[in-house]
Protein backbone atom coordinates (compact mmCIF):
# COMPACT_ATOMS: atom_id res chain seq x y z
CA UNK A 1 0.00 0.00 0.00
CA UNK A 2 1.48 3.31 -0.45
CA UNK A 3 0.16 6.96 -0.73
CA UNK A 4 2.20 10.45 -1.08
CA UNK A 5 1.21 13.63 -1.18
CA UNK A 6 3.64 15.60 -3.03
CA UNK A 7 3.76 19.92 -4.01
CA UNK A 8 5.06 20.97 -7.04
CA UNK A 9 5.75 23.99 -8.64
CA UNK A 10 4.60 25.05 -12.52
CA UNK A 11 6.62 22.69 -14.27
CA UNK A 12 5.34 19.62 -11.85
CA UNK A 13 9.23 19.60 -10.16
CA UNK A 14 8.80 18.47 -6.90
CA UNK A 15 10.44 20.24 -4.11
CA UNK A 16 12.12 17.69 -1.30
CA UNK A 17 12.29 20.12 1.60
CA UNK A 18 8.84 20.67 1.41
CA UNK A 19 7.32 17.29 0.17
CA UNK A 20 4.72 15.91 3.19
CA UNK A 21 4.00 12.57 2.72
CA UNK A 22 0.54 11.56 3.77
CA UNK A 23 0.03 9.00 6.72
CA UNK A 24 -0.18 5.70 5.08
CA UNK A 25 -3.14 3.02 6.04
CA UNK A 26 -3.16 -0.57 5.70
CA UNK A 27 -6.43 -1.43 3.83
CA UNK A 28 -8.60 -4.12 4.90
CA UNK A 29 -7.87 -5.44 1.93
CA UNK A 30 -3.99 -6.36 2.65
CA UNK A 31 -5.17 -8.45 5.57
CA UNK A 32 -7.41 -10.39 3.69
CA UNK A 33 -5.01 -11.02 0.67
CA UNK A 34 -2.85 -13.35 3.38
CA UNK A 35 -5.97 -15.60 3.96
CA UNK A 36 -7.26 -15.67 -0.05
CA UNK A 37 -6.54 -16.12 -3.10
CA UNK A 38 -8.19 -13.01 -5.00
CA UNK A 39 -6.66 -10.03 -3.32
CA UNK A 40 -7.55 -6.27 -4.29
CA UNK A 41 -5.19 -4.19 -3.28
CA UNK A 42 -4.96 -0.84 -3.70
CA UNK A 43 -2.33 2.49 -3.92
CA UNK A 44 -3.29 6.51 -3.62
CA UNK A 45 -1.36 9.89 -4.31
CA UNK A 46 -2.07 13.58 -4.53
CA UNK A 47 -0.08 16.22 -5.91
CA UNK A 48 -0.78 19.73 -5.87
CA UNK A 49 0.42 22.58 -8.69
CA UNK A 50 0.10 25.48 -10.11
CA UNK A 51 0.64 27.17 -13.24
CA UNK A 52 0.76 31.16 -14.90
CA UNK A 53 -8.55 -3.97 -21.43
CA UNK A 54 -9.55 -1.11 -21.28
CA UNK A 55 -12.18 -3.25 -20.58
CA UNK A 56 -14.60 -3.36 -23.15
CA UNK A 57 -18.18 -4.54 -22.21
CA UNK A 58 -20.58 -6.56 -23.75
CA UNK A 59 -23.78 -5.76 -25.99
CA UNK A 60 -26.05 -3.91 -23.81
CA UNK A 61 -23.75 -3.90 -20.44
CA UNK A 62 -22.01 -0.64 -19.23
CA UNK A 63 -18.17 -0.39 -19.62
CA UNK A 64 -16.49 -0.97 -16.57
CA UNK A 65 -14.66 2.56 -16.19
CA UNK A 66 -18.35 3.82 -16.46
CA UNK A 67 -19.47 1.03 -13.93
CA UNK A 68 -16.61 2.81 -11.92
CA UNK A 69 -17.72 6.11 -12.74
CA UNK A 70 -21.27 5.29 -11.76
CA UNK A 71 -20.13 3.98 -8.07
CA UNK A 72 -17.68 6.66 -7.13
CA UNK A 73 -20.42 9.06 -7.83
CA UNK A 74 -23.33 7.33 -6.10
CA UNK A 75 -21.25 7.61 -3.26
CA UNK A 76 -19.71 10.83 -3.80
CA UNK A 77 -23.67 11.61 -3.66
CA UNK A 78 -23.94 9.54 -0.39
CA UNK A 79 -21.93 12.40 1.53
CA UNK A 80 -23.07 15.43 -0.32
CA UNK A 81 -21.15 15.81 -2.38
CA UNK A 82 -21.48 16.60 -5.86
CA UNK A 83 -20.31 14.38 -8.79
CA UNK A 84 -16.96 14.03 -10.80
CA UNK A 85 -17.59 13.92 -14.25
CA UNK A 86 -15.24 11.90 -16.94
CA UNK A 87 -12.88 13.40 -18.51
CA UNK A 88 -11.36 11.78 -22.01
CA UNK A 89 -7.73 13.39 -21.47
CA UNK A 90 -7.41 11.96 -17.87
CA UNK A 91 -9.15 8.62 -19.54
CA UNK A 92 -6.54 8.33 -21.64
CA UNK A 93 -3.45 8.54 -19.03
CA UNK A 94 -5.36 6.40 -16.39
CA UNK A 95 -6.10 3.62 -19.28
CA UNK A 96 -2.45 3.77 -20.11
CA UNK A 97 -1.32 3.75 -16.67
CA UNK A 98 -2.78 0.84 -16.13
CA UNK A 99 -1.94 -0.82 -19.15
CA UNK A 100 1.69 -0.36 -18.97
CA UNK A 101 1.05 -1.76 -14.95
CA UNK A 102 -0.05 -4.56 -16.30
CA UNK A 103 2.51 -5.02 -18.76
CA UNK A 104 5.56 -4.36 -16.75
CA UNK A 105 3.78 -6.25 -14.06
CA UNK A 106 4.33 -3.27 -10.81
CA UNK A 107 1.71 -1.93 -8.60
CA UNK A 108 2.72 2.27 -8.03
CA UNK A 109 2.30 5.70 -9.22
CA UNK A 110 5.57 5.74 -10.36
CA UNK A 111 6.62 4.14 -13.49
CA UNK A 112 9.75 1.61 -13.47
CA UNK A 113 10.95 4.56 -16.35
CA UNK A 114 9.83 7.41 -13.94
CA UNK A 115 6.40 8.24 -15.72
CA UNK A 116 4.95 9.69 -12.43
CA UNK A 117 1.18 10.51 -11.84
CA UNK A 118 1.93 14.56 -12.33
CA UNK A 119 3.80 13.90 -15.43
CA UNK A 120 1.12 12.17 -17.15
CA UNK A 121 -1.35 14.69 -15.78
CA UNK A 122 0.67 17.86 -17.27
CA UNK A 123 1.57 14.91 -20.70
CA UNK A 124 -2.55 14.87 -21.40
CA UNK A 125 -2.98 18.77 -22.05
CA UNK A 126 -5.85 18.55 -19.65
CA UNK A 127 -4.21 21.12 -17.47
CA UNK A 128 -2.64 22.99 -19.45
CA UNK A 129 -2.44 26.81 -19.15
CA UNK A 130 -4.40 26.17 -15.35
CA UNK A 131 -3.09 25.96 -11.97
CA UNK A 132 -4.08 22.26 -11.09
CA UNK A 133 -4.72 19.52 -8.25
CA UNK A 134 -4.81 15.78 -9.12
CA UNK A 135 -4.90 12.61 -6.78
CA UNK A 136 -4.38 9.14 -8.71
CA UNK A 137 -6.07 5.78 -6.81
CA UNK A 138 -5.08 2.47 -7.45
CA UNK A 139 -6.65 -0.73 -7.13
CA UNK A 140 -6.39 -4.37 -8.40
CA UNK A 141 -7.82 -7.44 -8.15
CA UNK A 142 -9.61 -10.99 -9.37
CA UNK A 143 -13.23 -12.18 -9.77
CA UNK A 144 -15.50 -10.50 -7.97
CA UNK A 145 -12.75 -8.35 -6.15
CA UNK A 146 -11.72 -6.53 -9.16
CA UNK A 147 -15.14 -5.27 -9.91
CA UNK A 148 -16.58 -1.65 -9.53
CA UNK A 149 -18.19 -2.27 -6.48
CA UNK A 150 -15.73 -4.23 -4.63
CA UNK A 151 -12.81 -1.29 -5.72
CA UNK A 152 -15.16 1.62 -4.72
CA UNK A 153 -15.97 -0.10 -1.25
CA UNK A 154 -12.27 -1.07 -0.39
CA UNK A 155 -10.55 2.69 -1.54
CA UNK A 156 -13.22 3.88 1.43
CA UNK A 157 -11.69 1.79 3.63
CA UNK A 158 -8.64 3.39 3.41
CA UNK A 159 -7.63 6.79 4.58
CA UNK A 160 -5.86 8.32 2.22
CA UNK A 161 -7.65 6.89 -0.77
CA UNK A 162 -11.26 7.34 0.89
CA UNK A 163 -9.85 11.05 1.20
CA UNK A 164 -9.23 11.44 -2.39
CA UNK A 165 -12.40 9.71 -3.22
CA UNK A 166 -14.55 11.67 -1.09
CA UNK A 167 -12.63 14.97 -1.81
CA UNK A 168 -15.04 17.83 -2.32
CA UNK A 169 -11.90 19.45 -4.52
CA UNK A 170 -12.13 17.24 -7.48
CA UNK A 171 -14.89 17.66 -10.72
CA UNK A 172 -12.77 15.42 -12.90
CA UNK A 173 -11.58 12.39 -12.98
CA UNK A 174 -10.54 9.91 -15.31
CA UNK A 175 -10.90 5.98 -15.26
CA UNK A 176 -8.51 3.07 -16.78
CA UNK A 177 -8.90 -0.52 -16.58
CA UNK A 178 -6.92 -3.22 -17.64
CA UNK A 179 -7.38 -7.13 -17.24
CA UNK A 180 -5.24 -9.71 -18.06
CA UNK A 181 -2.28 -11.93 -15.96
CA UNK A 182 -0.92 -9.63 -13.53
CA UNK A 183 1.64 -10.30 -10.62
CA UNK A 184 1.02 -14.32 -11.17
CA UNK A 185 -2.86 -13.89 -10.90
CA UNK A 186 -4.78 -14.89 -14.15
CA UNK A 187 -7.62 -13.10 -15.20
CA UNK A 188 -6.70 -9.95 -12.77
CA UNK A 189 -7.91 -6.18 -13.41
CA UNK A 190 -5.84 -3.26 -12.68
CA UNK A 191 -7.38 -0.06 -11.87
CA UNK A 192 -6.41 3.94 -12.40
CA UNK A 193 -8.79 6.51 -11.21
CA UNK A 194 -6.72 10.40 -11.49
CA UNK A 195 -9.23 12.90 -9.97
CA UNK A 196 -8.16 16.29 -11.17
CA UNK A 197 -9.49 19.90 -10.29
CA UNK A 198 -8.22 22.84 -12.30
CA UNK A 199 -8.91 26.43 -12.24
Amino acid sequence: MCAAAVPTDARGHGDPASARPMALAKPAAVRIHGRLLLPLVICGAVILSSAVSSGTAAAGTMPPRKELLRAINHVRAAYGLSHVRGARALRGIALAHSEDMLRQEYFAHTSPTGSTMAYRVQRSGFVRGYSWQAGEVLAWGVGTRASAKATVAAWLKSSPHRAILLSATYHWVGVGRNCGRFLGYTHACVWTADFVIRW
